[in-house]
């Protein structure tokens, strides 16, 4: 088990958590797809430029094929739902259906990679997962108006779910397949090219510059989210990977924290009470977890 790639995990967490507020920002001056695909084409060539070109032939076709098909995928699917959701409220649910893969992931490493875990692994998992669910929805989601929404858009919460299993075993995967420094810089390029693709279907392409400012934050959501994919990709493929996955809670959670720090604002009792259970699922998790033959 390699601790820096562990590290690099927690760094990508990070860098998510903080990437709210610009790609909102973005997104405002280019609409949803455009502003993703406007980031991952700058990821991808930031990343092309500090690894170099991928030795495409030195990797297995079902990496080639197989983990890339299942990043672009987890991004386009994860997109569209976002941008089918009738309201607030479905995008509050589709969002948290999202963050089902931490948990998926732990899930997919038990048979795919050996992973051996005691058995307060799974109360650790729906612990850290209610405390995710509290946060984000401020202590007031409702089962009953999640099956209704889900029953009047099915499609958007499908997608959603796709999403999560799909980066659940990208990032299984990419452990089992992957051969050196990967081919990263062309799953996000890949991913952008599919993000133009339904910005010119369902908005069509922007037809005016961008201003100076709205360059310079795309210049730094990309150059971060570089960053946090290449971390995430090293810790996956070296760290351990159960830890980090655990770990995972925390992106929303952090996300709520450093905006309100942004805004000046406190954040409610939900989410130190959230905040808690958090802390303790992610610690059963580790403590399930760890030395086991999986992260070795």
């Amino acid at each position: 088990m390699n601790k820096l790639a562990t590290l690099c995990g927690v760094i990508a967490i990070l860098l998510w958590s903080m990437s709210v507020a610009l790609t909102r920002s973005i997104s405002e001056a280019l609409g949803p797809f455009g502003a993703g695909a406007a980031i991952y084409s700058v990821s991808g060539l930031l990343v092309l430029c500090v690894i170099g070109l991928p030795k495409v032939r030195e990797q297995r076709s079902t990496y080639l094929w197989g983990c890339g098909a299942l990043f672009v995928v987890y991004m386009v699917c994860f997109a569209l739902a976002i941008g089918m959701a009738a309201n607030r409220a479905q995008t509050l649910e589709i969002g948290l259906i999202n963050y089902l893969w931490p948990s998926l992931t732990l899930a997919f490493a038990m048979p795919l990679l050996k992973v051996k875990a005691r058995w307060w692994l799974w109360p650790g998992v729906f612990l850290a997962f209610c405390g995710v669910v509290w946060v984000v929805s401020g202590g007031t989601l409702s089962l009953q108006q999640f099956i209704t929404h889900a029953r009047e858009n099915p499609v958007a919460y499908l997608l959603a779910l796709i999403a999560a299993l799909s980066w659940a075993l990208y990032s299984n995967l990419v452990r089992i397949y992957c051969q050196g420094k990967g081919v990263l810089p062309l799953f996000l390029l890949a991913t952008s090219v599919c993000l133009w693709g339904m910005t010119f279907v369902f908005s069509g392409l922007p037809t005016k510059m961008p201003s100076t400012a709205t360059l310079l934050e795309l210049l730094l959501m990309g150059g971060t989210t570089a960053i946090a994919y290449l971390c995430w990709d090293k810790a996956m493929r070296q760290g351990n990977m159960t830890l980090v996955a655990a770990l995972s809670y925390f992106t929303p959670l952090f996300s709520i924290l450093i905006a309100s720090l942004w805004l000046s604002t406190w954040p409610g009792n939900s989410f130190w009470s959230g905040l808690v259970m958090v802390i303790l699922g992610s610690l059963l998790c580790w403590s399930a977890s760890r030395n086991n033959a999986g992260n070795s």
